[in-house]
């Protein structure tokens, strides 16, 4: 028989040896996520973090992969340039000599769409809107000012501008197609004047500068940047190489709604902060909560599955009604205010509903004309509370918000081909709503409920 003291000194071992294995566990989990970047010599000074880093893999440099959009782009366009570049990185991330690339994240500033001259929208954060540990679990990405803080790290507090190596920018092809086909290809052409190495601002920051500045042009999938990273490789092997993509949004969909783009869009969960707000007003203006209309996530994205599409949403219709250079550059397909409340009242008296929110961009005298075509209902939108509101949440906060209630609608219907649209239908393929109740287009008319609507992409699990 064992004495009492043997016993505990026993337990207190297994106790011991029970929460080393769970802190060796959690050194894992962390390594794995945070990525942390470890240099062969930290390995002496810094054993506890970088003890599980594998050492063949301190032979790959650290790539920094930086790149940005066309100003005239808008919001959620420049969503989907990031998941091209995320699903690329990903990739990369499993090639020698490319295992410990980084995406950067370009600032948000002043977008064409942002009307709100009276707030400061220049060089916001990627985190001001989404959700970035969510994002990193994907794959490596820095906010900007994160990135700041790296090469800072890298190179010393002194380090004040940042020496980019090499900056690509890409142009379209005068003639994309080869005997009527389309063929991946980049070539170097000659940079205009005008594109003056020392004199070109990166993100609106004044303290970038670039070794070597290339101009291409470019057509093909993002893995085609492969290829030109390999093409441009520095002959002598950096420890650290800064790359940056100009124009990526020339840059394709490798397979456009394969499982490699959904997981990355599943990545892109919204704020926090800007999710709470969206909730409270639902809560308040359309008695809508997560649970009374089954549309409740698990609380991380990796948790998931392919599931049977239950949401029900809250007792409203969202509908998207874009305006403002639809009327021009889609007025054949664009509907007019009275057409699309017609088709909104049909869709109410259809479904039993009595409340329609709208997401919209058009002036404050077309959702009048819109109320008074919908008397009989009641017509909601979100209008920040405040000055300080909306100073806060910044004009992609709000749109976002507009998304979020979207999203958890009964039914929903958008405008044909706009990118704003086919975000809303994707957060409902994530969420699980029934198809039919997801993909619905506005036709130019009333009367002609047969014309051509935006395509479904249901979304696609392992």
């Amino acid at each position: 028989m064992q004495r009492p003291h043997s016993f505990k000194l026993i337990l207190m071992n297994h106790m011991y040896y029970s929460l080393l294995l769970l802190a060796i566990s959690q050194i894992v989990h962390t390594t794995s996520h945070l990525r942390e970047i470890c240099e062969k010599r930290d390995i002496f000074f810094e054993p506890y973090r970088c003890q599980l880093i594998d050492l063949d893999l301190l032979d790959d440099p650290v790539l920094y992969l930086l790149y940005d959009v066309n100003p005239s782009e808008g919001f959620n366009l420049r969503r989907d340039v990031y998941i091209r570049l995320a699903v690329f990185v990903e990739f990369l991330r499993t090639q020698r000599g490319y295992r410990r690339t980084r995406l950067v994240l370009p600032p948000w500033s002043s977008l064409v769409h942002w009307r709100s001259s009276n707030i400061d929208q220049q060089q916001l954060f990627w985190s001001n809107f989404f959700d970035l540990p969510s994002m990193r679990l994907y794959t490596d990405v820095l906010d900007m000012d994160e990135f700041f803080v790296e090469y800072g790290r890298l190179h010393g507090p002194d380090a004040t501008t940042v020496v980019l190596d090499e900056v690509y920018k890409l142009k379209h092809f005068e003639q994309m197609f080869e005997n009527g086909v389309f063929v991946d290809k980049f070539e170097e052409h000659v940079c205009p004047k005008s594109h003056d190495v020392a004199s070109l601002s990166y993100f609106g920051y004044g303290n970038f500068t670039a070794d070597a500045f290339t101009c291409l042009h470019f057509q093909g999938s993002a893995m085609l940047l492969h290829r030109l990273l390999e093409r441009y490789r520095p002959v002598r092997p950096h420890t650290v190489r800064y790359v940056h993509v100009l124009n990526a949004e020339i840059v394709l969909h490798d397979l456009w709604g394969n499982v490699d783009y959904w997981e990355s869009r599943r990545s892109m969960r919204f704020a926090p902060s800007l999710v709470e707000v969206a909730n409270r007003f639902r809560a308040e203006y359309l008695n809508s909560s997560d649970r009374a209309d089954r549309t409740v996530r698990p609380a991380r994205w990796t948790d998931e599955r392919s599931h049977p599409r239950k949401a029900r949403g809250g007792e409203y219709l969202c509908a998207h009604i874009r305006r403002a250079d639809f009327l021009y550059g889609r007025d054949k397909t664009t509907p007019t205010i009275q057409s699309a409340a017609l088709q909104i009242r049909a869709k109410l008296l259809e479904l039993g509903l009595k409340t329609v929110f709208v997401a919209s961009d058009c002036t404050r005298m077309e959702f009048y004309n819109l109320k008074n075509y919908l008397k009989r209902f009641r017509v909601v939108r979100f209008v920040p509370e405040s000055y300080e509101q909306r100073a806060e949440l910044k004009d992609g906060g709000v749109a976002i918000v507009d998304q979020i209630v979207c999203s958890h609608a009964r039914y929903f219907i958008g405008t044909y081909e706009s990118t704003f649209t086919y975000r809303i239908y994707e957060e409902r393929e994530i969420i699980g709503f029934p198809k039919d109740l997801t993909f619905n287009t506005f036709c130019k008319s009333e009367k002609d409920m047969n014309c051509e609507k935006n395509t479904v992409w249901p979304i696609v699990y392992h």
